[in-house]
């Protein structure tokens, strides 16, 4: 009489061909990373190392300043600079330049899916939400509201778009405005900008936050980039306050499902169509390239 394989023994085949086939469905290898770049792992982004290998539709996450070099076991290799998400596939490489829809204003209104990320801990950080805590770990997914008790160090990232440092003794809110939303791209004369804490001179290039007032004294000019594609600009005498979502946009209509967050650094080359409130990233189209469809929206 024949006896069954044990339960343990088809647990251990199980998890040999799940580790083969891993292994086999691995296709490219970070070869250079540099700054921060993490990657998506089912529930969360996790910091990467240089020779750690990844497989067709694994996500990372490239950080502004950051950049990393994948080679495919093809011979085809790519370096993809941040900010940007990109999804790693073998298939359309080198041209795949990234793949992320943004959206800001009234596009993003009744969402709650801007991915704030943790993604550096040292000594105590804990979370506060819906009334209880739980310990902090690098690479959670953190909400807008969420309350950070820190004995340490914790950085928190916003989608790419930014990352604010707290470090010793203090309790502070998650706020999904705490990044930049526009930059002073033509200043004449002088300009004040108020954060909060009063108004102090701006340059040109300064990054402004969502509900910052600006103060154009007598006989200046100021234009205002926004990081969502619109555009203002104003003469003296004027006290104008920093709001996407009052600013004049393109007419086309908001794309559902975006993802309310602003990726900078972003090149030219990588801009395929600019629609409304949002900025469709994907394949770099050829001089003879049709205009490929825009990517189902992503919100990792």
């Amino acid at each position: 009489m024949r006896t069954k394989p044990s339960l343990l023994l088809l647990l251990i085949l199980v998890l040999q061909v799940g580790v083969a086939l891993a292994k086999d469905t691995q296709n490219a290898v970070l070869a250079e990373v540099k700054g921060d770049v993490l990657l998506f792992q089912g529930d969360r982004y996790l910091p990467v190392q240089a020779g750690q290998r990844v497989a067709d539709g694994d996500r990372l996450m490239i950080m502004e300043g950051a950049e990393v070099k994948v080679v495919f076991d093809s011979g085809c290799e790519v370096v993809w600079k941040g900010a940007k998400i990109v999804d790693i596939d073998a298939k359309n490489c080198p041209t795949l330049a990234g793949l992320w829809i943004p959206c800001m204003g009234g596009a993003a209104a009744g969402t709650d899916d801007v991915a704030i990320i943790l993604t550096q801990v040292a000594g105590s950080v804990l979370v506060k939400r819906d009334g209880q805590y739980h310990v902090g770990k690098e690479g959670e997914v953190l909400k807008d509201g969420d309350e950070l008790k820190v004995e340490g160090k914790a950085e928190v990232n916003y989608q790419g778009a930014c990352s604010v440092l707290y470090e010793g003794e203090k309790s502070v809110t998650v706020d999904k405005d705490s990044c930049p939303i526009a930059e002073v791209k033509k200043l004449k004369g002088a300009a004040f900008a108020d954060e909060g804490q009063g108004f102090k001179p701006v340059a040109e290039g300064a990054k402004l936050k969502n509900g910052t007032r600006l103060e154009v004294p007598e006989k200046a000019h100021v234009e205002i980039s926004y990081f969502n594609g619109c555009d203002e600009a104003w003469d003296g005498h004027e006290i104008v306050a920093i709001d996407a979502e009052k600013c004049p946009l393109a007419a086309a209509a908001p794309i559902g499902n975006c993802t309310p967050a602003i990726f900078g650094g972003m090149t030219e080359a990588d801009v395929i169509t600019f629609i409304g409130t949002g900025v469709v990233l994907g394949l770099i189209p050829g001089k003879n390239t049709p205009t490929p469809q825009p990517p189902p929206p992503i919100s990792p």
